[in-house]
């Protein structure tokens, strides 16, 4: 039998975090467990925050069949994501001071046929279950990872939440951006959706292959 896999996406706009922390991904806030499961079963979850028509910030869950260890391991193996996840040309560490490590990357994508890759370096903060992403140059927090634990510790829910930065795109990207905002939703998803699901396969990938061991 052929699984289905849909994606569920919540649009809201100007909504209000209702949390002292602001990337405390809505997904995880409003769902219990069973409901979050019977959801994540039937495909990823997408929650997106619009203002004036723009999308501002984006809240993504997945459900991987792996445990939080086998998933933390992969998420936190910066320098090879070149590996698996596509399009990431670069991803290197430049620096390590305590719990946090700079990582410079270098993405080539296509948007609307035209070619172009983004280049950036996103200081990464590691507190286990929790990964948050901070932009150096602007001095802010721009993202955050979190792993939730579901079924007695066998499977993990992965949240991402994400600020949308319009400043990483630059030429043609911009430009054809600014023409057709209605198309925006897909550069911003279908990057993240190819991310998260490379992490999802892996993570299960090399859990089978340590229960064969």
């Amino acid at each position: 039998m052929i699984k289905k896999t849909s994606t569920i996406i919540l649009s809201i706009f100007l909504f209000m975090l209702i949390s002292n922390n602001a990337y405390a991904n809505l997904l995880e806030q409003k769902l219990d467990e069973s409901t979050l499961k019977a959801l994540l079963n039937k495909g990823e979850l997408v929650l997106l925050e619009e203002e004036n028509g723009r999308i501002k910030h984006i809240d993504y869950a997945i459900l991987i069949n792996a445990p939080l260890d086998n998933v933390w391991q992969v998420i936190t193996d910066f320098e090879s994501y070149p590996e698996f996840i596509p399009g990431q040309k670069v991803s290197k560490i430049i620096d390590r001071q305590g719990n946090a490590e700079m990582v410079k990357s270098a993405v080539e994508f296509k948007f609307m046929g035209v070619g172009s890759t983004v280049k950036y370096t996103t200081k990464y903060i590691i507190n286990k279950p929790e990964l948050m992403t901070f932009d150096t140059k602007k001095n802010k927090v721009t993202g955050r990872y979190k792993l939730i634990q579901i079924d007695g510790g066998k499977h993990v829910v992965l949240f991402r939440s994400k600020d949308i930065d319009r400043d990483n795109f630059k030429g043609v990207v911009k430009i054809l951006i600014n023409k057709k905002p209605e198309m925006e939703s897909s550069l911003y998803l279908s990057p993240l959706r190819i991310n998260m699901k490379a992490i999802k396969k892996r993570a299960e990938r090399s859990y089978k292959k340590r229960k064969l061991r």
